[in-house]
């Protein structure tokens, strides 16, 4: 494959009905096709990437993997084995890219693949997580603007985020101290009809299951805490 000089050595060596499985299940999701049009090879998006600074990895070398691996979808495969996991998922990459890439999107339908199909080196990769895994599927996971390394637009918190994020402490300055009061303790709380409707979804709509194949101990508590859980409708406007 001329341009590219990744070794992909491990990964032909692998079960090929596996590396074609795990690479149309990557293909065939639903989101594939808004994170993923062409890409001309800037590498905006690894100069913002916090995981290169720290890491062997470029979320521009993921985008070119998946621009080729419609001949070699042994370049998928190679990536899910580890290279995937070095990403945060701050999307930082998707603002910058001139083509329109999600390169943090598609790390996320990878990632999705390898814990669905129980590849041993996901199993490994995740077993020192197993903690936070078990509180996010029973919990919830939440982050605010001011969490994120990036000044630019991220899209998911709106327009409005640049102008917050330059001002925040003047915001923060501007308010009564006793606003504030028990705000940062009470933002991380979580009812319990909130953690209940959270498994519930999570057990109807396979994602426990999905766990089980990459963390049996973890899938196994969660999916006992979710059996226990009958909720009643809420209760709507009068």
């Amino acid at each position: 494959m001329p341009g590219l000089q990744w070794e992909i050595a491990n990964a032909r060596a692998a079960d090929r009905a596996v590396v074609e499985s795990v690479h149309a299940d990557f293909k065939r999701h639903v989101s594939f096709p808004d994170y993923f049009h062409s890409c001309i090879n800037c590498g905006n998006c690894t100069a913002v990437c916090p995981a290169f600074r720290m890491a062997d990895f470029s979320p521009r070398v993921v985008v070119q993997k998946v621009m080729h691996s419609k001949t070699e979808p042994e370049l998928l495969f190679q990536m899910v084995d580890q290279y995937i996991w070095a990403c945060f998922q701050c999307y930082s990459c998707w603002d910058v890219c001139p083509a329109g890439n999600n390169p943090g999107g598609l790390i996320a339908i990878l990632k999705e693949a390898a814990v669905r199909h129980g590849l041993p080196s996901t199993q490994q990769t995740l077993q020192p997580y197993s903690r936070i895994l078990y509180k996010i599927m029973t919990t919830g996971t939440q982050i605010t603007p001011d969490m994120h390394t990036s000044k630019g637009l991220f899209r998911d918190w709106g327009p409005h985020k640049v102008e917050l994020a330059e001002h925040l402490e003047e915001y923060r300055d501007a308010i009564p101290v006793e606003t504030l009061a028990g705000v940062y303790d009470k933002s991380w709380q979580v009812d319990q009809r909130t953690m209940d409707e959270l498994l519930v979804i999570e057990r109807e709509a396979g994602v426990i299951d999905m766990v089980k194949s990459s963390n049996p101990d973890v899938g196994e508590i969660v999916a006992e805490e979710a059996s226990q859980v009958e909720l009643a409708p809420r209760e709507g406007p009068a």
